[in-house]
């Protein structure tokens, strides 16, 4: 069950008996698999237990998973670190070639094309967000920064310093910095702020738009290939 029909599930809770919120029909789930992995010989007294005692430290890590996968911005330490599974994740998929990181992109768009949602706004808040991140990626990283784009709910951009993540910049251009890194990161806003402008004034540069499903694909491989020769430029 995927983050959609759990969200699906819990919209459905007063009526169906299942939980009310989203985070506690995903707990559900969670908890469902895990005592079916268990062998038989551990007592169902003692997982139960367990269940009982931890239940709102397992509802808040389940809680800090979702909101980093819808890519929410976090603001406590726990929200951050809920942020650094969310990089393990993406971090191999974003180092894929480029045909295999737009076919997974362009799944995203259709699955929530498929779902009703205006084909122009999907485009840009699901497909071109996330290729104008990489990008933006690809040019902090060049900068000396580690920077991994993730395919969240909507695409956010993830800095990891020391293993962690210590800021999150998302859709809207906003960048939260981890509460331990307060006032630290004034380089990096300048860095991601300079990235932000090259990708802007390289895509203004294409003779293509991403207003289309097929567009975008195009958009996405000449933006990519565009910023690798810029990074080169600046070495």
């Amino acid at each position: 069950m995927n983050l959609e029909q759990i969200r699906k599930s819990a919209s459905d809770g007063p009526r169906s008996g299942l939980p009310a919120t989203v985070a506690e029909s995903a707990l559900e789930v969670l908890l469902l698999r895990w005592r079916a992995s268990l062998p038989p010989s551990v007592p169902l007294t003692v997982i139960d237990g367990f269940i009982r005692r931890r239940r709102a430290t397992l509802l808040a890590v389940v809680t800090h998973a979702l909101r980093a996968a819808e890519g929410r911005m976090p603001t406590t330490a726990d929200e951050f670190a809920a942020y650094d599974g969310l990089v393990a994740r993406e971090r191999p998929r974003d180092a894929q070639p480029d045909d295999v990181v737009l076919r997974r992109v362009l799944r995203r768009v259709d699955a929530v094309l498929a779902e009703g949602y205006a084909e122009s706004i999907t485009l840009r808040n699901h497909g071109q967000e996330y290729v104008d991140a990489r990008a933006e990626a690809l040019l902090l990283r060049e900068a000396g920064w580690d920077a991994v784009p993730l395919l969240s709910l909507l695409p956010t951009l993830a800095i990891v310093v020391g293993g962690g993540v210590v800021a999150v910049r998302d859709a809207m251009g906003t960048i939260a910095t981890h509460p331990a890194r307060t006032g630290t990161l004034n380089h990096l806003i300048a860095a991601v702020f300079k990235a932000e402008t090259t990708v802007i004034e390289l895509a203004d540069e294409l003779a293509v738009g991403a207003d289309t499903r097929e567009r975008l694909a195009q958009y996405a491989g000449h933006l990519w290939d565009r910023t690798r020769a810029e990074s080169r430029r600046a070495l």
